[in-house]
């Protein structure tokens, strides 16, 4: 099963997000100091920022809710327990079947095995929190925008412009010959059209990582596990490609807090808050 997870067996795209705050950033010290790195200007600092991350970006200030369209009602199963417990919401998961069309979900997956054989060409069979078994992984900033990256809130914090996305590239010229080698995807601008779909669900001010994509084997797994906030930021979802998939959140302090979602492909799923 193929994820693209927007940051599960078959590839899934999967994505995850911070939000950001201009004004604060301004005033963040860490961020102040890679500003002086990079310019030259000054000592280096004690402590060394090498990349802007989740940390250095302010969390959301109220609830992100998301409404699961009516189509939603047969895929999603909550227990009594969640529905009693204080402090969830039925909000806090959104699953949103057929999110994407027949051909769109075909071009994503023609595009996740490109690549997934140029970047992870073998099925590892252990990782390094031991909470999944015999997959394939690999990030693709290709797809992220720039204007909705984590480095792009730094940028607009200290006053730098985003750097705009690349512009697509054919990989033939008009004369039929190969015009040539390239970084840039013929399709890449294709799926951020599609993926802006996704961002767009959310306020404009939340900078987004990369997505990534994991391919899960037919003999592989994905064992419980607590998504780290550091690496995951406070939204983290998935759009199921290939084949269905069946996905349990739990509450670690009582397991019998739990959602149940049936992740047909082409299903679109939201963990937030």
């Amino acid at each position: 099963m193929h994820r693209l997870l927007s940051s599960c067996a078959r590839p899934c795209l999967r994505s995850t997000a911070a939000q950001a705050a201009a004004a604060e950033n301004a005033n963040n010290p860490a961020i102040i100091r890679r500003y002086s790195r990079v310019q030259g200007s000054g000592t280096p600092p004690p402590e060394r920022l090498d990349n802007p991350g989740i940390k250095n970006i302010p969390q959301p200030k109220v609830p992100i809710n998301l409404i699961s369209p009516p189509s939603s009602q047969s895929f999603i199963k909550y227990s009594p327990e969640f529905i009693a417990a204080k402090g969830f919401d039925t909000t806090d998961i959104y699953v949103h079947p057929e999110f994407v069309s027949t051909e769109e979900h075909d071009l994503l997956v023609k595009n996740c095995e490109k690549k997934l054989r140029r970047l992870a060409s073998t099925y590892e069979m252990g990782h390094f929190d031991k909470r999944i078994h015999n997959y394939r992984e690999c990030s693709v900033s290709a797809w992220l925008p720039n204007k909705r990256s984590v480095a792009a809130r730094v940028a607009q914090a200290i006053g730098k412009p985003i750097d705009p996305d690349p512009a697509d590239l054919p990989d033939r010229s008009s004369n039929g010959r190969s015009a040539g080698w390239t970084t840039v995807g013929k399709y890449d601008g294709q799926i951020r059209h599609i993926l802006e779909r996704i961002w767009g669900l959310f306020p404009d001010d939340m900078a987004w990582l990369p997505p990534h994509i994991l391919d899960l084997h037919q003999d592989g797994e994905i064992l419980p596990h607590v998504d780290n906030p550091d690496y995951s930021g406070f939204a983290v979802g998935g759009l199921c490609l290939l084949g269905p998939a069946v996905s349990t959140f739990k509450y670690v302090d009582d397991p019998r807090v739990r959602v149940d979602v049936l992740l047909a492909p082409r299903s679109l799923y939201f963990m937030t808050n």
